[in-house]
């Protein structure tokens, strides 16, 4: 997650009233100052978890607490802590005091694990940096306000299988290239690019009709507002999930890829064995913000019109933005993380 990632603040919102959030913190120059992950996704070897170093247990043992310390209607759900990054389940139960929010207790946290570090100087990257007191964080943080049905949940087991996640990329390198038979939900698909987009729990479909009351959609201040308000979701972390088949979905979708957000294409041209996308998806592929899935030639009806094949098309993108945490994703008879392993 780049620098422009580490800001979502949803305009007008109290961040001072109860409320759940998941909050994500990144370590500047994504340094892996918080621990190792250790152990393997083959099924004869010990679960992926992290092992963490010093600072890693601090910010567990004595950092964290904290939070609930100093603000006792605050109560930290789940932590998931990274190498180089941590999310956190945030519940505010009470209206906060006068004068705090949100935002100022995540800059006391980021404050104390930067303290923590600084007085450690156990590493050269330590001791150079508390000389210096070099900000560990990068500025900000990102967060998301947990509202919606089932958004919580996939929230917690999406952080949960986050050491999984990370190992899976390690062992089984093939998940962020080609995968020639892949179901979701009943539906086989062809996709190329990174599949662990589809277990992400923020995803917006992108639709847009050609013309909305009669006026081509690009014209309006709805396609302003909107386009807008998806890319902003996807600079936050986001996945976007789009055909691509009105002029705004291509405009979406060509934003997406220039500034590497991530992104699922659905396309109704079938990926073959030696299929290769062009040049501006193969480097969203490989930068690992693209995945690009095909519905199985057999498995799709005859279309008698564009607009029955855009419809078809949005419709798949509508399914792949509901899949959650239980939703069964197999690839090649190996399942992707959730909370079934």
């Amino acid at each position: 997650m780049s620098e422009s990632c580490q800001t979502r603040r949803m305009y007008g919102h109290d961040y001072a009233v109860p409320g759940t959030y998941e909050v994500t913190i990144v370590v500047a120059g994504r340094m892996p100052v918080f621990g190792e992950i250790v152990g393997t996704c083959k099924t004869d070897g010990e679960k992926p978890r992290l092992k963490p170093s010093l600072l890693g247990h601090a910010v567990l043992d004595n950092e964290i607490p904290k939070i609930h310390y100093y603000y006792p209607m605050v109560d930290i759900w789940q932590v998931c802590l990274m190498p180089d990054h941590l999310h956190l389940i945030v519940r505010i139960n009470e209206p906060l005091p006068k004068g705090k929010h949100l935002g100022i207790i995540i800059g006391a946290f980021k404050g104390g694990v930067s303290r923590a570090w600084w007085e450690m100087g156990t590493t050269v990257a330590a001791a150079s940096a508390s000389e210096q007191h070099t900000p560990l964080f990068e500025p900000n943080y990102n967060d998301h306000i947990l509202m919606r049905d089932g958004q919580l949940e996939n929230w917690k087991h999406y952080l949960r299988d986050n050491p999984l996640r990370y190992m899976m990329r390690r062992e089984y390198p093939d998940l962020f290239r080609r995968a020639l038979c892949i179901k979701i939900g009943g539906t086989r698909y062809s996709a190329f690019g990174n599949l662990h987009l589809l277990r992400q729990p923020e995803k917006h479909q992108v639709m847009f009709h050609r013309r909305t009351n009669g006026v081509p959609t690009e014209d309006t201040e709805f396609w302003r507002t909107e386009s807008l308000r998806l890319i902003s979701s996807a600079q936050s972390g986001d996945v976007l999930v789009t055909p691509g088949v009105s002029e705004c979905e291509k405009r979406i979708k060509n934003m997406a890829l220039e500034q590497k957000l991530r992104l699922i294409h659905v396309q109704a041209d079938p990926i073959g064995r030696y299929w290769k996308p062009e040049r501006s998806r193969f480097e969203a592929c490989a930068h690992g913000s693209l995945l690009i899935l095909a519905p199985w030639p057999e498995d799709m009806p005859s279309f008698t019109s564009d607009y029955e094949r855009f419809h078809y098309l949005n419709e798949l993108a509508r399914t792949i933005c509901d899949i959650g945490h239980t939703t069964e994703v197999v690839v090649q008879g190996l399942r992707l993380a959730h909370s079934g392993r």
